[in-house]
């Protein structure tokens, strides 16, 4: 009788290979030959053969059993025989040879690729290389702040919005003045340009800047024409940018000039200063000193916010662009009174009377 084979409990058993056909079926018998002579060479006994004193029982078709169905003989053996005896393992003095475990995923490798990996690791290490004393980094001693040295930090203080100036009525009072000066103006300088409104005109008031009755103290003859025509320009597109509130000091410059240079001019005609219109012949300059005073309020004060300019600081707050430009206007006047005139109003004969 054989015996079953010890399940695979070792590593080896579970995870090793196979051995040849040869060499299991060699061990195999040789295993065969060991558990036949441990049969042989354990006593037995034999049982007693003991015939059944009950009736047989009979087949359920009604034939009785066969005579070969008898009792079976037990062997048992000896005292020893009462214990199982232990199990041997089949064991072989040839050695057995086992290959390492290979994955399939290596099957596809390139034999190159593994002699590569190979060769890399049986590759010589790196000549070693000594470390060498470095020198500490040396700053120069002028580059040296020191430490931060601590800040007060200044406390911040709100500061409260600026309160909102009412104006009141200031804007339509400079609305009104724009506009008086400006009508007035541009009325005078359409008189000179296109001698509406019993105007001059450009020709008739060159022969009045030229003063044919006394041309000692009139403007040099070549200037005139320029001169009525440029007067005429200023007074008429200064009085409408006075009225709209566009440019204004720009414009009150204009006007200014314009106006400077015409009130000096009535003065030397006269021979002296005459403040109201009757005085002096009708020569007084009543007229000329309002809208003089007048265009330069408008250039320090602004336009007011009922105007074009109204976006512009100047117009609620003029500051030294507002002086620059009266400046201009009066340095204009008196340029133009220098080079083209040259007569001093206050030592000036005048026109002979009839």
């Amino acid at each position: 009788m054989r015996r079953p084979k010890p399940d695979n409990d070792s590593f080896f058993d579970r995870h090793g290979r196979r051995p040849e056909p040869a060499v299991q079926d060699a061990i195999d018998e040789k295993a065969a030959r060991e558990e036949a002579v441990e049969l042989d060479e354990s006593p037995t006994e034999t049982l007693p053969v003991t015939e059944p004193t009950e009736p047989v029982a009979t087949l359920p078709d009604g034939s009785p059993p066969d005579d070969d169905a008898k009792t079976a003989v037990i062997i048992s053996s000896g005292g020893a025989a009462a214990t199982e005896s232990p199990i041997k393992k089949s064991s072989s003095d040839e050695p057995v040879h086992t290959e390492p475990f290979v994955d399939d995923e290596d099957d596809g490798e390139d034999p190159g690729e593994r002699r590569g990996y190979a060769e890399h690791l049986t590759e010589p290490p790196l000549p070693y290389i000594e470390p060498q004393p470095t020198a500490p980094l040396l700053e120069p001693e002028d580059d040296y702040v020191g430490a931060p040295q601590p800040r007060d930090e200044e406390e911040y203080v709100a500061q409260a919005p600026e309160p909102v100036i009412r104006r009141g009525t200031l804007d339509l009072g400079l609305l009104i003045l724009r506009v008086v000066v400006g009508v007035t103006f541009t009325l005078h300088g359409l008189q000179k340009l296109t001698g509406w409104l019993n105007g001059p005109g450009p020709d008739g008031f060159a022969q009045f800047l030229a003063n044919k009755p006394n041309p000692g103290i009139g403007f040099h003859d070549n200037a005139t024409t320029a001169l009525s025509l440029v007067a005429g320009v200023s007074e008429t597109a200064g009085g409408i940018l006075l009225i709209l509130g566009l440019l204004t000091p720009i414009a009150g410059a204009a006007v200014l000039s314009s106006i400077l240079v015409a009130g000096t001019y009535k003065a030397t005609l006269a021979g002296g200063l005459w403040f109201f219109s009757a005085d002096g012949g009708g020569n007084g300059l009543e007229l000329e000193i309002v809208l003089a005073a007048a265009a330069a309020a408008l250039i320090l004060t602004g336009p007011g916010t009922y105007s074009f300019d109204r976006r512009w600081g100047w117009s609620r707050r003029p500051a030294w662009g507002s002086a620059a430009w009266f400046i201009v206007g009066v340095g204009v006047a008196v340029a133009v009174w220098i080079v083209f005139n040259g007569t001093n109003p206050l030592d000036s004969p005048g026109n002979p009377t009839s």
